[in-house]
């Protein structure tokens, strides 16, 4: 610390109440306004101080001591008083007024001190950079190696010897991170004007975020041809004319993605313990995987939580793709990139036996019977002997999201809605504004996608009212996305946010009270 700052904060209030207790008032003393006049305060706004605590006691018990002794009419005692209250109150004006000097005096010292600091860098800066710039290296990556070598130290020559080995080094590796960053980033450029172009190209009609097929942006990562122009040595920015040509066989390319994809997850199904595939599974077991029995699940967090909009965790083969685009959005999914289709599923043979049944309910061959085909029955189901659910009717696809979900083995099976009563159920469905899905549309008039419950009885309310050319809107009219359940709700309006807890067997009361005796312990 400079003799500047040292005085200052020695002689001004800053060291006398620096981390101190401080308070404003003190009821308990006697004599409080002259114990205020005799001791130095810090400013607490306005016209407001406040006051040392330790100081506050010290000095009321010197006064009280003076006071006795002038009482007791010791020789000598008023005016020993009356000199102490002159040394105190001295003391104090000396303190606030000198403190403003000491102020000055610091910050003079201190723009002083930099304005020499600056000359000095300056000075070690330029010597720096002549000597690196004498031995090639690029201004770019001698300035971010300066201030990894900065100190307030002349640049002799004795100090560069000593670091001029590490300088080289750190240089050489902030020209590599330089180089490897504009790389990277003109292959991404590169990268995007193939996706553009791929958009304009009869596949962009193949591939989307719904179908089981590879992003645009994977395309021009793996099919070859396009891939060599992206990853061409030059450094020459491309234009569309470039892959002019090069886009023949990009077809097959898809479609053999699209297969090996399909072994991959037939492979997933083999090791799960599928039945009727063949190991190693050929394309015949293709028609497995559209099956309303096959159900996979995400295996990352991140990936079940975003599909709980479209599955609820368990998800048939149409889901793949939508699941598979979330995933490759969020790039924590996967501590190593974006995962592919295949890296972040599993396959549930608990969930193939439990839609299996579900099939059967609903009169159809689970051998057979596809994903599509469930979807177009849009059946509503009962959960047999369910405490949590019960009298809940719910989709085929919430009946699989509630499968997980099940609390106890209580299962006893699925009972079909009556149609009748299921008609009124879907009515229900399209007025619960508590759905926050995106799966209504209406077909009288043009929409962007699907939208919620809510969104769409806004729609009805203004949209539709404002034009009534297009006539009323009719049950038949709203279009479903199958791939978003609805939120289950009764023929009396109850949802599943509103059933009450599930109550578990004694057996599960007892274990769980055991469990919480222990912790307490």
């Amino acid at each position: 610390m400079s003799e500047p700052a040292f005085a200052q904060l020695l002689f001004s209030d800053e060291c006398f109440f620096h981390c101190r207790e401080l308070t404003r008032k003190f009821p308990e003393i006697d004599n409080t306004s002259l114990v205020k006049e005799l001791l130095p305060g810090i400013s607490g706004g306005g016209s407001r101080r406040r006051y040392y605590i330790p100081a506050i006691y010290e000095i009321a018990t010197a006064i009280e001591d003076h006071e006795n002794r002038t009482l007791a009419r010791v020789p000598g005692a008023e005016e020993a008083f009356e000199e102490f209250k002159m040394m105190q109150k001295n003391k104090v004006t000396a303190m606030l007024k000198d403190v403003p000097v000491y102020e000055r005096w610091k910050t003079t010292h201190e723009n002083l001190v930099r304005a020499r600091d600056q000359e000095l860098r300056a000075k070690r800066e330029g010597v720096f950079t002549t000597k690196l710039l004498a031995e090639g290296h690029d201004p770019l990556d001698i300035h971010s190696a300066f201030y990894a070598f900065d100190t307030r130290e002349e640049l002799t020559e004795d100090g560069w010897n000593a670091i001029r080995r590490d300088v080289a080094k750190f240089v050489a590796r902030r020209k590599n991170d330089r180089l490897e960053w504009a790389r990277k980033s003109l292959v991404n450029d590169r990268r995007a004007v193939a996706v553009t172009v791929l958009t304009a190209h009869p596949i962009k009609a193949n591939i989307g975020a719904n179908a089981f097929s590879p992003s645009l942006r994977e395309v021009a990562s793996g099919f070859e041809p396009i891939r060599l122009v992206v990853d061409r040595e030059d450094n020459d920015e491309v234009t569309a004319e470039d892959f002019d040509g090069v886009l023949e066989g990009v077809e097959e390319w898809v479609d053999e993605w699209r297969i090996k994809k399909r072994m991959d997850l037939l492979e997933i199904m083999v090791s799960a313990g599928a039945a009727a595939i063949a190991d190693p599974p050929t394309e015949q077991d293709f028609s497995r995987l559209k099956l309303a029995t096959t159900m996979f699940s995400c295996k990352t967090p991140l990936g079940l939580r975003r599909c709980e909009q479209a599955g609820g965790g368990l998800m048939c083969f149409t889901l793949l793709g939508r699941h598979s685009w979330r995933c490759r959005t969020f790039r924590r999914c996967r501590s190593s990139g974006f995962p592919w289709y295949t890296e972040c599923l599993r396959y549930s043979k608990k969930a193939e036996e439990m839609i299996r049944q579900l099939v059967v309910a609903a009169g159809l061959d689970p051998e057979t019977t596809t994903a599509d085909e469930m979807d177009g029955l849009n059946a509503r189901f009962y959960c047999q002997g369910c405490p949590k659910w019960d009298g809940l009717p719910r989709s085929w696809r919430n009946c699989a999201a509630h499968f997980q979900e099940h609390p106890f083995a209580t299962f006893q099976g699925w009972v079909v809605v009556p149609p009748v009563d299921k008609i009124k159920i879907i009515r229900r469905e399209i007025h619960n504004m508590a759905d926050a899905g995106c799966r209504l549309k209406c077909s009288l008039h043009h929409h962007e996608g699907y939208e919620s419950a809510s969104s769409f009885q806004r729609h009805l309310r203004f949209f539709c009212r404002s034009h009534p050319e297009s006539g009323e809107l009719n049950f038949e009219d709203v279009l479903f996305d199958p791939l978003v359940p609805p939120q289950p709700i009764s023929l009396d309006g109850r949802t599943s946010e509103s059933m009450p807890p599930p109550v578990p067997p004694s057996n599960e009361i007892s274990k769980s009270s055991h469990r919480r005796r222990r912790r307490r312990k």
